[in-house]
């Protein structure tokens, strides 16, 4: 699992000197999809950088998106192969460079979009086309009481890593009471053991770390809106940024993502993998 934890990473805007020269030194990794049916007829018509094939500048962050042999899975990763299918199209993942080349790798031309949580804020619309929201990175209240509310957590010991888009808030708020920790292994031994109540994190990140490190009776509850800490109800919005001069693609990605909420399956696939259902309803698109 990532140790950079995912509020620095999805809102810090991006260098694009620095991202090209990363590029630059990062090889192609593509992983093939499944052959297209000659008799498919796309849903859109667009063009993509490599004729019949969707190229997705990702890395491994599950549960959004995983990384298996030639295959990607995860709530992104299915999303995107139901996507490629419906456009007649076999998914090729960009892979090299980890999280710094995938908006680069963009803007460059060497993929189509960028995947694995990448989340809608003003710094990145000027480098690149932000797609609709796909679905919110919700935060989350992990403790085993169950605490639902901020609210219960008066007079609680509470932490979260350092870097977290909601720590200056919290902190305001609850005082002495509230602790930074420097690393999510930190954190989640101090409430694995007891000496704190809770922890303040999100949801996508919390349910992949349980997948391999649980703790005993510990609940994950998407964060509610609390009056006293704004930023909570304001969670990240997820998207599949595209080129700038890519209209016709970032119009049918669009048009597929309202689709698949419409249908279901994006809180079908947020509950497969662990995740809240709830987390498909978007509100008004929104940036950070």
């Amino acid at each position: 699992m990532k140790t950079t934890p995912a509020w620095i990473r999805k809102t810090a805007p991006l260098s694009a000197a620095a991202g090209l020269l990363a590029l630059a030194l990062s090889g192609c990794s593509p992983t093939a999809g499944a052959a297209v049916d000659p008799s498919c007829t796309p849903k859109h018509q667009f063009s993509t950088i490599t004729k019949g094939t969707l190229t997705v500048a990702a890395y491994d962050f599950a549960p959004h998106l995983k990384l298996e042999g030639n295959q990607i899975t995860g709530v992104e990763g299915d999303l995107l192969n139901e996507i490629a299918k419906r456009e007649c199209l076999t998914v090729s993942v960009e892979a090299s460079g980890g999280a710094g080349a995938a908006i680069p790798a963009v803007q460059a031309g060497r993929a189509d979009l960028a995947a694995s949580d990448w989340w809608r804020t003003k710094a990145r619309a000027k480098l690149v086309a932000l797609s609709n929201p796909v679905y919110l990175d919700q935060g989350a209240l992990v403790s085993v009481a169950g605490y639902k509310t901020v609210a219960e957590l008066d007079g609680k010991k509470i932490g979260s890593v350092s870097g977290n888009l909601w720590n200056d808030e919290f902190a305001q708020v609850f005082g002495d009471k509230f602790a930074v920790y420097q690393d999510p292994e930190a954190v989640f031994n101090d409430l694995a053991a007891g000496r704190i109540d809770a922890v303040i994190d999100s949801v996508g990140a919390t349910t992949a770390r349980f997948e391999s490190n649980p703790i005993k009776d510990a609940k994950i509850i998407p964060l509610q809106p609390d009056p006293r800490i704004p930023v909570t109800a304001h969670p990240g919005q997820l998207n599949w940024p595209t080129k700038l001069d890519s209209p016709e693609l970032t119009k049918a990605i669009n048009e597929n993502i309202e689709e698949l909420r419409k249908d279901g399956t994006i809180a079908g696939l947020l509950k497969k993998y662990g995740m809240d259902p709830s987390a498909a309803e978007v509100g008004e698109p929104n940036m950070l």
